[in-house]
């Protein structure tokens, strides 16, 4: 069946390229594709793979460029009206993105560029049965990061710094200075590398079922449902920060929904039923009802919420 208008989604990453193609206005995926991102003189030949293989899937998919009504673009990197001030994993400093993809293609097809962690946040909340007008996506994994979504669009803040959640300042008791300068980050206890330090820190005083000397996330969740001590201790500090983290979203933005995503939400319902129970003991007022939910599009987010910018 070739549908009358079709738009693409493309998640732009250091190591590959993502793209979707979804119907309009529907936005039902029909098929995607993933390309190696160039490694070298990334600035044009990146926007030339981005056009070559947008053109590629429209004529092995019987459209034509005229059915294309517009794309959106993920981009590992602060975003603001389609420009990125610096973006260190693809080497671009102050450029309009947005103009410069624009370039590649006919007038009536729109670009819209935005951060990937924000696109994942609209892609989360939008392929929901029933989406929320305001969410919150935090997204935990080697790092933390997050993105926020008001009134089904992104929040971008004034800089493009919006979302940038994992260098809130939630961790009194750090020592260590944060990758971005700073004391204290979220991610600096929710992220993989706090998570296996603080479990190897109290596996020297504690009788632990976890192989220490391969240690990975996976490992402490799996040993927290057995029962394992460490690893409850672990899980438990995990949740508390996110909870914290959460309370101070909460009175700030009051989303009505959390999602939480990223490689250590694979722990399931688990680790939800704890983010809940200190949520709830933390939480002021009537933020303190707002739902913790997993994501669920996996490393589709971005191509859909990319597919949701148009």
């Amino acid at each position: 069946m070739n549908y009358k208008k079709i738009v693409f989604g493309v998640d732009v990453g250091g190591t590959n390229v993502k793209f979707g193609l979804f119907t309009y206005p529907e936005r039902e995926l029909i098929i995607k594709k993933e390309v190696k991102t160039p490694q070298a003189n990334q600035n044009e030949l990146l926007f030339e793979l981005i056009f070559n293989t947008i053109n590629e899937l429209v004529q092995s998919n019987q459209f034509e460029m005229s059915q294309v009504h517009g794309i959106g673009i993920a981009v590992p990197c602060p975003v603001k009206g389609g420009c990125v001030g610096k973006c260190p994993n693809l080497s671009w400093e102050n450029m309009d993105i947005k103009d410069k993809i624009s370039q590649y293609f006919p007038e009536h097809v729109k670009v819209e560029v935005a951060n990937d962690a924000n696109a994942a946040a609209l892609g989360e909340n939008e392929s929901l049965d029933n989406p929320y007008n305001n969410a919150i996506l935090i997204t935990l994994g080697t790092g933390v990061g997050g993105g926020i979504v008001v009134n089904h669009k992104i929040h971008e803040g004034s800089s493009g710094m919006g979302g940038e959640i994992g260098h809130m300042f939630v961790y009194e008791e750090s020592k260590e200075v944060c990758g971005c300068g700073s004391v204290g980050c979220f991610e600096q206890v929710c992220g993989t590398k706090g998570i296996l330090s603080y479990a190897k820190y109290l596996a020297k005083s504690q009788q632990t079922s976890i192989n220490l000397s391969e240690i990975t996330v996976k490992d402490v969740f799996d040993a927290a449902k057995t029962g394992d001590f460490v690893g409850k201790k672990v899980i438990d500090r995990v949740a508390y920060y996110i909870a914290k983290s959460a309370s101070i979203l909460a009175v700030t933005l009051d989303p009505e929904v959390f999602i939480i995503g990223g490689g250590i939400s694979k722990a399931g319902q688990y680790l939800i039923d704890q983010i809940t129970i200190h949520y709830k003991k933390i939480a002021r007022f009537t933020s303190g009802n707002i739902p913790f939910i997993l994501a669920h599009t996996g490393n589709d987010a971005g191509i859909i919420g990319s597919a949701h910018l148009i």
